[in-house]
């Protein structure tokens, strides 16, 4: 039996899509996002820099934005399935995103998955207080190559240093984040679309996911059973 943990994208990965897009699609004025977002393609503006241009601009509260999230968010399918394997056998589950936390934490909640630990931007503003809102990022790091809100390397050996019996696995779908994480600390990857197209040009071994965790939690399992991988 092998101890696993593993480091989970949130946007369009361990979430079914890109929910921090659900909080501000029809929230921002077209026009506005679409100068926020001409500005972050070109280079003009980092990703955590065109986060805050664009969620300065709706017209909720966190808390209206949250209890949003948990009615339109979802985690994909095997999800529960694949967190309690790696819990049942001491393993470690973080979440590293490049997202806010409002809207993650109540996607996990809702799903029962509330001792995932959470690594992303936060809004620290009061729950009921409107735009502009004050964010911290406590898990960035000033050396990462881009201003990517979360470091998701950092959060992926922090796991290997606490547990060195461990392999960490990552799964994503391809930011810079991402394939940084898979091209300089992941064990193993599972990768959507971008990702795996990504690991598969630059020859890093990945396995391909789609819509559920299927091929996750057979993994998981066999590496975690009694007659599994030693």
């Amino acid at each position: 039996m092998s101890k696993v943990s593993v480091v989970f994208d949130f946007d369009s990965s361990l979430a079914t899509t890109f929910v921090g897009g659900l909080m501000f699609r029809g929230h921002v004025r077209e026009t506005d996002l679409e100068i926020a977002r001409e500005r972050f393609v070109s280079g003009v503006t980092s990703l955590r820099e065109y986060q805050e241009e664009v969620f300065d601009q709706v017209d909720e509260t966190p808390a209206q934005m949250s209890a949003r999230a948990a009615t339109e968010g979802n985690v994909r399918e095997y999800a529960s399935d694949v967190c309690e394997a790696i819990w049942s056998t001491g393993g470690q589950v973080a979440v590293a995103s490049a997202g806010l936390n409002f809207y993650i934490q109540p996607i996990l909640d809702k799903a029962g998955l509330s001792r995932i630990n959470v690594h992303s931007g936060e809004v620290v503003s009061p729950p009921t207080e409107m735009p502009p809102f004050r964010y911290d990022y406590p898990f960035g790091n000033s050396s990462c190559r881009g201003d990517w809100v979360t470091c998701k390397c950092n959060v992926i050996n922090e796991l290997k240093t606490s547990d060195q019996e461990s392999e960490v696995i990552f799964v994503g779908d391809g930011t810079d984040a991402d394939r940084c994480a898979s091209s300089n600390a992941a064990d193993k990857i599972f990768a959507l679309g971008r990702l795996f197209d990504y690991c598969n040009e630059n020859g890093i071994p990945a396995t391909e996911f789609r819509d559920d965790f299927k091929p996750l939690l057979s993994y998981v399992l066999e590496k975690t059973s009694a007659n599994g991988a030693q």
